[in-house]
């Protein structure tokens, strides 16, 4: 029997996933291309002091802590009020009806719509379902407002992004109602010049930089040769960077891996990084076997392959190209993300897609759920939350100065997966992962997981 024990897990972190954009490369619906938000921020996890936050000296609501995650005096600290506080009486307040609406469905939203579930029960909210549009835009904005009209408290929102200043503008009209997203950013889609990939933020976001989700599959892939062909001629090394070049945030992940090999290659290897572009044959296992195989057949004196497959799909496809051509002994693959990696390895599925950068839905669902009951309490608004994690260069426009809090990654392998979702188990006290027959956890293994703040958010 899992026991809740007293604990104060600082999370700042990816996925993001996956994915999350959207996560495990998730579809963003509606035609438009995917967002990707998946897996996770992909920082080190070595415990740092989380900033203070405070905001001084509101009132206090009665309880064991003034506020979840409080300063020691008592004050609100809004870098950490979002995570959840075992020593919070969370039942002094009132239950609030929480809903998830989504523009598509599948295993990463049924997660997602398991998280809050779980979430809502321990922070004594109602938890009233997850809906999806099915890749229809009209027909989500009408779950919207089905949901508006029927008093939902809280709204978890993942529309195809292109439609987020639409869905903005509705929820403004209903200021009781407090939202955030999941899968992707809220952006105004404006373009131009210095303005990031889907415009400027209108909305707080939770997620992951995808250049440095690329960036640290790239160190893993280097770590993983040297550990284990330290001899490997560098003559015989490749990389195949798995690419969506039509979505910024996957591209991005494709970016990071093509700058991290021109710094890190040897001189010997820099011609030997490819790129397989699936945006022309999308995110499924197919594509990582269509676009990685040709590559393999057609480089024959490669015998070491580093792939980066950055999404679930092309991770497993691409395991499967390299192994077809006899090479997964001396390859090793990727991923951001990681869900279908656990499907594999339950399985009993071992080979060359060795790991994957991941943060638990548990995990990457907390922070959003955790802000917006926050915000509903009237302790923050959506300006003021997570005051350290403003990226002053993206914050939104008119002085809005919107954060952008990174979610913490673990790297998950097929010796630690089980260890690491049954920690997930015990810290959100549920039994979703079903590990606990063949490992043993304890709240210490994983606890304080935090991220550094990016030095690139720091003011000009």
């Amino acid at each position: 029997m899992k026991k809740l024990i007293a604990l104060v897990l600082v999370l700042a972190m990816v996925l993001g996933l996956a994915a999350c954009g959207s996560t495990d490369g998730g579809s963003s619906g509606g035609g438009s291309t995917p967002s990707a938000d998946t897996g996770s921020d992909t920082s080190d996890t070595t415990p740092t002091p989380a900033p203070s936050g405070d905001s001084g000296s509101s009132a206090a609501p009665t309880g064991t802590v003034a506020y979840p995650n409080c300063n020691d005096d008592g004050s609100i600290n809004l870098d950490r009020i979002a995570n959840y506080d075992p020593d919070y009486d969370y039942t002094q307040n009132p239950v609030y009806k929480v809903a998830y609406l989504a523009s598509a469905s599948g295993p990463l939203y049924a997660d997602a719509a398991n998280s809050y579930e779980s979430w809502c029960a321990t922070m004594n909210c109602q938890w009233m379902g997850f809906s999806s549009a099915e890749g229809d835009n009209d027909r989500f904005m009408t779950l919207l407002q089905q949901a508006l009209d029927s008093g939902y408290d809280i709204l978890i929102l993942d529309p195809d992004n292109t439609t987020f200043p639409t869905v903005a503008s509705v929820m403004n009209e209903y200021p009781d109602t407090v939202w955030m997203a999941m899968m992707s950013p809220a952006r105004d889609g404006a373009t131009g010049d210095g303005i990031p990939a889907g415009g400027n933020l209108i909305h707080p976001s939770v997620g992951f930089s995808h250049y440095d989700a690329g960036w640290q599959q790239m160190i893993k892939l280097f770590e993983w040769i040297d550990e284990t062909y330290p001899d490997a001629d560098w003559n015989e090394v490749g990389c195949i960077s798995l690419d969506y070049s039509l979505s910024p945030p996957l591209h991005d992940r494709s970016l990071a891996n093509l700058d991290y090999w021109a710094e890190n290659a040897p001189a010997e290897a820099q011609d030997n990084i490819f790129v397989a572009d699936c945006a022309a044959a999308g995110i499924s296992v197919q594509a990582g076997i269509d676009t990685v195989g040709p590559i393999i057949s057609t480089n024959t004196n490669i015998k070491y392959w580093l792939v980066s497959g950055n999404v679930d799909d092309w991770a497993q496809g691409s395991a499967t190209a390299v192994e077809s051509a006899g090479l997964g002994e001396t390859s090793c693959v990727t991923t951001f993300g990681g869900s279908g990696a656990q499907a594999q390895w339950d399985a009993g599925t071992q080979n060359c897609w060795r790991y994957a950068l991941n943060t638990a839905t548990f995990m990457y669902a907390e922070p959003i759920l955790g802000s917006a009951y926050a915000i509903k309490n009237g302790w923050t608004t959506y300006e003021e939350i997570w005051p350290s994690w403003v990226n002053y260069n993206d914050c939104g426009t008119d002085g809005h100065q919107y954060s952008s809090y990174r979610l913490p990654t673990v790297w998950l392998d097929y010796d630690n997966y089980k260890h690491y979702f049954e920690w997930v188990d015990l810290y959100v006290n549920t039994d979703y992962y079903h590990y606990d027959d063949e490992v043993t956890v304890s709240i210490d293994d994983y606890s304080p997981i935090v991220t550094e703040i990016p030095a690139e958010y720091a003011p000009a």
